[in-house]
């Protein structure tokens, strides 16, 4: 399950590397992992325009990049949805950064302000996030930290598109009060209990807490749900196991679930690349079932090049299942082929990338074909790029 903005804003890293002997400009946002980009050489400014031949639209990025290879602007062109009228509309998103932090992401071509601004305070830990959308406050998230930096409290506030909220004057703000999470750590500076007080209908209490072992390995997970004060009694949901390398090797559930609980196994090679998951069925009274085997290959530089579902059927391409999934790169480590295989032994799809390079090894052109095999590509994306270098 894919993270709230507000705990992945933490982690986005720039980073500016030296590899090979050659300069690396690497941008990373999980929040908006499309953006994600990894370039040789000393980038100052990159744009990349896309073709989508089958819808007929298109869609572009520019980054901006100073001399330490990290970005202070990238603005996204494209089509982004309208949530109070429902439709598609073309947006022009600016992402202003400073000292790698986001400090806004707004979509120009809105009505005043809309979309999401940033505060942080002298430690630059992100004290305020604030969600327009045009130019009406919908939500508004604030943190508390200690001494030590670490996050002690997050209150958010629901306004919704329609509310009678005033911004500046702040009056009865606290009706619009939806949850408070606080936290408590161990020595090491690890979660080990979470209040969640919810302000809406049902105002429950959720007590959530967190078990590690001498390694700071989490082993163990527990809550408890209950009305007005937090006074349940905490019970445990999920165990963790670990190897030597501090890699999980098992997740269990030790709460009751339905219609089974599920242990799952973790498998790696001698480069800590994960190379099978089993997952086991337990049902009452029975002996455990098999219920899934997922089985992966990589390639010397550590890309995915199999997944092979060995046992289960829930893969699935549209309304097709697959079990094997094939992947190729070139010496760039760009992904130039995916092929997806039923349990008949037969491709039932295929996407194939043929790039042009220039002299530092980064893509200008790419083009993207796909088809129900080799036999049967159609071009369907076109993407260029025009870099300039310092």
């Amino acid at each position: 399950m894919k993270k709230p903005i507000v705990f992945l804003i933490s982690i986005l890293s720039l980073l500016s590397l030296t590899s090979f002997a050659q300069k690396i400009t690497k941008f990373e946002m999980e929040e908006d992992d499309d953006l994600n980009i990894t370039l040789s050489g000393k980038v100052n400014t990159i744009q990349i325009k896309t073709e989508y031949l089958k819808s007929k639209s298109a869609d572009s990025l520019v980054y901006f990049f100073n001399d330490k290879g990290s970005p202070y602007k990238i603005v996204k062109y494209g089509l982004g949805l309208d949530a109070i009228f429902k439709k598609l509309v073309n947006e022009e998103v600016h992402y202003e950064f400073k000292e790698n932090k986001l400090l806004s992401k707004l979509n120009n071509r809105g009505f005043g302000i809309d979309g999401d601004v940033y505060e942080y305070d002298g430690d630059w830990n992100l004290i305020s996030l604030k969600e327009y959308m045009s130019n009406i406050l919908v939500k508004e998230t604030i943190w508390k930290y200690d001494d030590r930096n670490r996050k002690t409290e997050k209150t958010e506030y629901l306004y919704g598109g329609f509310s009678d909220y005033n911004p500046k004057s702040e009056e009865n703000k606290q009706k619009f009060l939806y949850e408070i999470e606080k936290y408590e750590y161990n020595n090491h500076d690890k979660i080990i209990l979470k209040f969640t007080f919810h302000f809406r209908e049902n105002k429950t209490v959720q007590l959530t807490q967190y078990k590690y072992d001498e390694n700071n390995n989490l082993i163990e997970e527990g809550n408890c749900v209950s009305y007005g004060e937090p006074n349940c009694e905490i019970k445990p949901v999920f165990g963790y196991l670990y190897n030597s390398k501090n890699l999980i090797t098992k997740k269990y559930q030790l709460a009751k679930f339905s219609p089974h609980n599920t242990d799952q196994y973790y498998y790696y090679d001698e480069n800590d690349n994960e190379i099978q998951v089993k997952g086991y069925y337990i049902y009452p009274d029975q002996e455990p079932i098999l219920g899934y085997d997922y089985i992966y290959e990589y390639d010397k530089f550590g890309n995915q090049i199999k997944e092979e579902e060995s046992i289960g059927k829930y893969r699935m391409i549209g309304f097709e299942k697959y079990k094997t999934q094939l992947t190729q790169y070139d010496k760039f480590q760009n992904l130039v082929s995916d092929e997806y295989i039923n349990s008949e032994g037969l491709t039932i799809k295929v996407v194939i990338k043929n790039y042009t390079y220039d002299k530092k090894g980064n893509w200008l052109k790419m083009e993207t074909f796909e088809g129900k095999n080799k036999n049967d590509l159609t071009l369907i994306e076109v993407s260029k790029r025009e870099i300039k270098y310092f």
